[in-house]
């Protein structure tokens, strides 16, 4: 063999070993094994993730190696057929796919850092097969870095850097040395809102007292508490005015509860059907409404905790009040007012009345034992005044009288048919009218029948002839 054809057989053969390779290389699987390099403080936990990517990844096998003397290991989590087994430095994870293959497959180590500085998960003997179980030569794996670090050391600052309110300022102006606050607010101010600024951040704030603020003095604290667990409390005294509509007189409604008088009274406020007025309770001038000069005054009571804000009966003598009573109706609303009345309707006298459970002072037929109806006066949505009969049976209130309190009930006088009327001495002229009236129809009657037998005869004789000369 010649020089010349050596060269080329050589060169034949090295393009066939260059083809082979290539498509060696085209044809091969591949695969990555990668970790994360987590940062975390002494003491805590610590995840560290593994991610294998490939074009056709089955499983994998890897011995991960561990240095007990900064971690200490806690459990694993993530794939679908993950298995791991820790021998002290040592961590064998394998993890497989049931059926068919994946591009991406992944797992969590979890570790306890036992002290500070850097250390490092080291794979080995990684072992990567395809989804028909295959072979797969790693192209690259990594490792992973974990950066323990100290805890910092916990603050203890517990100190205000501001602090406002949002109804007034504040007496002294604030400074963060100093702890103890006052500040005057008007009667119509029922909470605050406090603004307080922590000067480390890694500090907590909590207020308190600032909702539901009494007449009189009041105290919000505001406590701060440190990272380090030290506390320092702030406090702002609050000095809620009295109401100006207080009266400093109070009616008892029973059972221990009572509620202070109002001084004045809106005139937008007197219920239809009352009247603005004044009385006096222990020396001292209160507005009141009355619906009748002789009836039992209402006045306007402040609510609390326990009652209600409105119109109440006052009994200015026991000094004691009960609410204004309401019931439904006919679609309209009445208000039940004290029976307290100079004119009694005739047939009826005050007596006792059962309401359900509740006895009351009302209006009962007169000398009965057991009276099955009573009268009570009430007043309507129009603010009418009214006598209504109560039914205890059907539980129904029906008007009783249209005429309002303290006036008479007129009844208009209608005639007895059954009666014959007076004759009147004019009688007989009117008959005399009568008569000649009567004359007149018979008269016509008789003149139109004459003219009635006249036509009759007409239309006979014109008939004849008729037929005569046909």
């Amino acid at each position: 063999m010649n020089k010349k054809i050596l060269r080329v057989f050589i060169a034949f053969c090295v393009i066939c070993i260059t083809s082979m390779c290539f498509l060696l290389n085209v044809n091969a699987a591949s695969a990555t094994m990668r970790f994360t390099d987590p940062t975390v403080t002494v003491g805590s936990k610590v995840s560290v993730t593994i991610d294998v990517k490939g074009q056709d990844i089955g499983g994998y096998e890897v011995y991960i190696s561990y240095d007990t003397a900064y971690l200490e290991y806690l459990s694993s989590s993530g794939g679908e057929n993950l298995g791991t087994n820790d021998q002290g430095g040592v961590i064998k994870v394998m993890d497989y796919m049931s059926s068919g293959s994946s591009s991406k497959m992944s797992c969590t180590l979890t570790f306890k850092t036992k002290k500070t500085g850097t250390t490092k998960l080291l794979p080995s003997g990684a072992d990567f097969t395809s989804g028909g179980g295959d072979p797969i030569v790693p192209t690259a794996v990594g490792n992973s870095t974990i950066n323990i670090k100290p805890v910092p050391e916990a603050s203890s600052d517990a100190t205000l850097k501001s602090l406002s309110i949002g109804n007034g300022n504040l007496s002294p102006a604030f400074s963060k040395g100093n702890t103890d606050y006052s500040v005057n607010v008007d009667f119509s101010v029922t909470s605050l809102a406090v603004t307080a600024l922590k000067n480390h951040n890694g500090a907590s704030v909590y207020v308190s007292g600032n909702d539901n603020l009494a007449v009189g003095e009041n105290k919000i604290t505001i406590t701060v508490t440190a990272e380090n667990g030290a506390k320092k409390v702030y406090t702002i005294t609050v000095n809620r005015a009295k109401n100006p509509l207080s009266s400093d007189i109070f009616l008892s409604l029973g059972d221990g509860i009572q509620a202070e008088v109002s001084l004045n009274i809106s005139s937008d406020l007197v219920p239809r059907g009352f009247e603005l007025t004044a009385i006096s309770i222990d020396g001292i001038s209160v507005a009141a409404v009355s619906y009748h000069k002789d009836a039992m005054p209402a006045v306007y009571l402040l609510g609390n905790d326990k009652v209600s804000e409105g119109f109440y009966f006052a009994d200015v003598q026991n000094k004691t009040a009960k609410p204004f009573e309401y019931t439904t109706q006919a679609g309209q609303t009445l208000m039940i007012l004290d029976i307290n009345l100079t004119e009694i309707p005739k047939g009826y006298e005050l007596g006792k009345f059962k309401f359900g459970e509740i006895e009351k002072d009302v209006l009962v037929p007169s000398r009965t034992e057991t009276p099955n109806h009573c009268l009570v006066y009430a007043v309507g949505t129009m603010g009418e005044k009214l006598l209504y009969i109560y039914d205890p049976i059907e539980n129904t209130y029906q008007r009783f009288s249209f005429a309002e309190m303290g006036k008479e009930e007129t009844v208009p006088n209608t005639p007895d048919e059954t009666k014959a009327p007076e004759k009147q001495p004019n009688d007989k002229k009117d008959d005399s009218k009568k008569s000649d009236s009567l004359f007149s129809n018979k008269v016509f009657k008789w003149v139109f029948i004459v003219i009635a037998v006249v036509i009759i005869v007409l239309v006979v004789v014109a008939i004849v002839l008729g037929v005569k000369y046909y």
